[in-house]
């Protein structure tokens, strides 16, 4: 994604602690599985370009949400990782068109790279 240097942090918390950050910054006053602050936005976006931001997980949502698909809690973390280092490099969904489909793409492909067995590890099963 052309950030070979980049840096972030990754802060897992429970509902409540994202429910209060998601109203105090978003003004939704509800739990939600990820939410992603760029360092790029506010008043300093270009005191340390190298950091991308800061992501929140919420564990207990993404439980609920793998569970609820059939899917592993190791999985939904990855996949609400991506997803909010999407949102640290610039990618927006929540206005639609073009800007949801390239993310969604973008996730997709991020997600079959991360999938791949890697050469080393598929040299050694031969």
């Amino acid at each position: 994604m052309e950030y070979p240097e980049a840096e972030l942090s990754l802060a897992l918390v429970n509902e409540d602690i994202i429910k209060d950050l998601n109203s105090r910054y978003r003004g939704y006053s509800r739990s939600t599985n990820v939410l992603s602050f760029p360092m790029s936005e506010g008043d300093f976006p270009n005191l340390h370009p190298e950091v991308l931001g800061d992501v929140v997980i919420c564990i207990p949502v993404a439980q609920k949400e793998a569970e609820e698909s059939g899917n592993t809690l190791e999985n939904r973390l990855t996949e609400l990782l991506v997803h909010g280092i999407l949102h640290l490099v610039g990618y927006d969904h929540e206005k639609g068109g073009i800007r949801a489909s390239e993310m969604e793409i973008k996730t997709k492909e991020i997600l079959s790279k991360l999938k791949e067995p890697e050469e080393s590890e598929e040299l050694l099963i031969r």
